[in-house]
């Protein structure tokens, strides 16, 4: 993790760089007590994901808000070797009509 990068935990953040050289402020992962994994609707060409959160709620309508979520979206080559390491940072993210499990995240 690098520290002395500017933190802002309510604007969205990308990082990206080559396999094993990827530093972000330790401030984005801190703390992060949940694994999601989202199922995705394969007829619709979804494909399942997971992310990482600090905290979850549900909210009325049958909404979940999941907040300060890091999202690994590095790509991949058919193989499944990573090719380009990047990670996304969301200050929020909401889920509905879809189906999801929660783990607690392993450090």
């Amino acid at each position: 993790m690098e520290q002395g990068q500017q933190v802002d935990l309510n604007q969205q953040r990308e990082w990206s760089g080559e396999p094993g050289t990827l530093t972000i402020p330790e401030a984005y992962v801190r703390d992060l007590r949940y694994e999601i994994i989202v199922f995705a609707r394969k007829e619709r060409g979804g494909s399942d994901f997971s992310f990482r959160c600090r905290d979850y709620r549900r909210l009325r309508g049958g909404q979940w808000k999941f907040t300060q979520v890091i999202i690994d979206t590095s790509k991949k080559n058919p193989q499944g070797e990573v090719e380009l390491a990047r990670l996304t940072y969301h200050p929020e993210v909401r889920l509905v009509d879809i189906g999801f499990m929660v783990m607690p995240a392993v450090e």
